[in-house]
């Protein structure tokens, strides 16, 4: 049954991300870290969505209409992602940097992971 379901959801893996975790390296008698690649190219599907929230909400009447974009990567259940890391998804071309993993969702078809766009990324 899972490996059935792991199957059905395997064709929508379309993006592909890179992940980088922070280690710790003893250098001079200082431990630094450093963000060191555990995952290239991993296959992931990316998923964002708006919310509105503020005074009324669900009225347009409203002045104080705030909206706020959640973004959640899905991966196969076999990667496990540290929280803090650094990923990078290339989605339709395009790349995007995504910091402040939370903590893993842990299913038996897939992974989640809810991340946050870097920002001041070069």
């Amino acid at each position: 049954m899972v490996e059935r379901a792991k199957r059905v959801l395997a064709p929508f893996y379309t993006d592909r991300c890179t992940v980088y975790e922070k280690t710790p390296v003893n250098k001079d008698g200082r431990t630094h870290f450093d963000e060191r690649v555990k995952y290239s190219l991993i296959p992931c599907r990316i998923s964002s969505k708006a919310y509105l929230f503020g005074e009324n909400a669900a009225s347009e009447k409203s002045n104080m209409l705030f909206v706020s974009k959640k973004t959640k990567i899905f991966l196969p259940p076999e990667y496990s992602i540290a929280p803090g890391s650094v990923i990078e998804v290339i989605s339709r071309g395009r790349k995007k940097v995504f910091a402040k993993s939370g903590e893993m969702s842990f299913y038996d078809s897939h992974n989640e992971v809810m991340v946050e766009l870097l920002k001041n990324y070069a």
